[in-house]
């Protein structure tokens, strides 16, 4: 188990979230290493690296392709300590997980470190519609396409996700966590809603990203008849609202998401 400082009691609160999902946990690992002694080493490394993971976000729920996540990276970094090949076979898909499992901050996460594997709109539609949890029609009459338009390009954009997250654990490690933080820009909050007045994936995505590599946290996006509400805190806890009324026309906005 992971030795670290538990005097507030949040080792407690993490070992209960993560007791139960050890044991696939370890599995995972078994998967990963091939030897019962290498799983061993691994289990422990990547419950320390989750540990740390939630001592600096208490509120992240942890999750079994979380774990996942934690421990192929993990892996990678005791492979490159002993000069090892990382790859010791495919692994099957319920060894994986399926993206069912993962929750909102596990969607979040792999869009704010690999976006740039996937073109804008995919990131834009999995953001609105997993994490800010817009239907396929809501997100449908926002960019001027179908409902079944949209899913077929989200059923995409999910599978091209995962993989992504699957390819490239070195993504999941300490630098994360310890990355200097610049400070949220209101003219980056505007550039944002100026996006979804203009229906522009573009313009979404990358003022979506400099607000998190500023360190803000976009807590919600809510679509109200013709009216988006926004909420966002800064890294130094402020929290900010705006809304903007949308010019509908013919029940749709004017999208570029097609351009």
């Amino acid at each position: 188990m992971p030795q670290e400082d538990r005097s507030d009691g949040g080792y407690e609160t993490f070992a209960e979230m993560t007791l139960p999902l050890q044991s696939d946990l370890r599995r995972y690992c078994l998967a990963k290493a091939g030897s019962e002694w290498d799983a061993d080493d691994l289990l422990q490394e990547s419950l320390i690296k989750a540990y740390r993971w939630y001592t600096r976000f208490p509120n992240r729920e942890i999750t079994k392709p979380f774990l996942f996540r934690i421990a192929a990276n993990a892996w990678v970094d005791i492979c490159r300590s002993r000069k090892w090949e990382t790859q010791v076979g495919q692994l099957e898909e319920h060894q994986i997980g399926s993206y069912e499992e993962w929750s909102g901050w596990d969607v979040r996460e792999a869009l704010e470190l690999l976006s740039d594997r996937l073109e804008p709109k995919q990131v834009v539609l999995i953001l609105l519609i997993d994490v800010f949890h817009f239907t396929a029609k809501e997100t449908g009459i926002l960019f001027g396409q179908s409902e079944g338009s949209v899913k077929a390009t989200l059923k995409r954009a999910r599978t091209r996700l995962k993989t992504a997250v699957e390819r490239h654990p070195e993504y999941w490690d300490e630098s994360v966590i310890t990355a200097p933080r610049r400070g949220l820009s209101i003219e980056v909050f505007e550039a944002l809603v100026d996006g979804f007045r203009r229906a522009d994936p573009y313009a979404i995505f990358r003022s979506y990203q400099t607000m998190i590599d500023d360190g803000a946290v976009v807590d919600r996006i809510e679509l109200r008849g013709n009216t988006l509400y926004f909420t966002i805190t800064d890294p130094d806890g402020n929290v900010l609202t705006i809304t903007e009324k949308l010019n509908w026309h013919n029940g749709q906005v004017h999208s570029k998401f097609e351009e």
